[in-house]
């Protein structure tokens, strides 16, 4: 199997994305960044499904009704013109993951290879993966609690399930999702920061 030639090109998109999704943290620990983000996501109505400290994870979710008025006329139309019954919304799961890490993480494709240099990608990556040194399970919770920058990286998804019991999968890629989330987050890190 060939890896198709722009497989490891990063979309102007993909950065967009990645920015809306992404807030750097200065001077705080990876363990304070996940509390308070769990905090966070606690008062935004949000319930704690999973989390790992150790590598920097955690996710939740809440549930919301996704009847949405214009999908149920559009569905009335289609039976009454056509006698077609349409599937329409009607719950849906917000689940949001998030990851935190060090700041300024070095990825395993070398940056000459995103601008499209003639490296083969596979074989940077390889090079990439057996040059980093693996940390041992102790250094990796000593790093996790000292503070320094962290990047804390959140993604929103909508699980939405219609009347049919069908389902489908949509990222959220609302800007001000997002500058809620990191707002609030911002608040808890300087209040924690603070000690008050």
């Amino acid at each position: 199997m060939k890896i198709p030639e722009n497989a490891f090109v990063v979309s102007e998109e993909l950065l967009k994305a990645r920015q809306m999704q992404s807030r750097r943290f200065e001077g705080l620990t990876e363990e304070a960044a996940l509390i308070a983000s769990s905090q966070v996501l606690q008062d935004m109505g949000y319930n704690l499904e999973d989390s790992e400290v150790e590598l920097g994870v955690l996710s939740a979710s809440k549930d919301r009704d996704a009847t949405n008025a214009g999908e149920i006329v559009g569905a009335v139309i289609m039976a009454a013109l056509f006698g077609v019954s349409t599937p329409v919304s009607k719950h849906q799961r917000i689940r949001v993951s998030l990851v935190v890490q060090p700041s300024g993480t070095e990825s395993v494709i070398p940056p000459a290879y995103a601008g499209g240099s003639a490296a083969q990608p596979l074989d940077a990556a390889k090079k990439a993966l057996d040059s980093l040194e693996q940390p041992t399970r102790d250094q990796v919770i000593d790093k996790a609690r000292q503070p320094g920058d962290y990047v804390v990286r959140a993604t929103f998804q909508r699980i939405v399930t219609r009347t049919d019991n069908s389902t489908y999968v949509q990222t959220v890629d609302q800007p001000e999702i997002y500058e809620e989330f990191f707002d609030k987050l911002s608040k808890a890190v300087f209040v924690e920061a603070q000690q008050v």
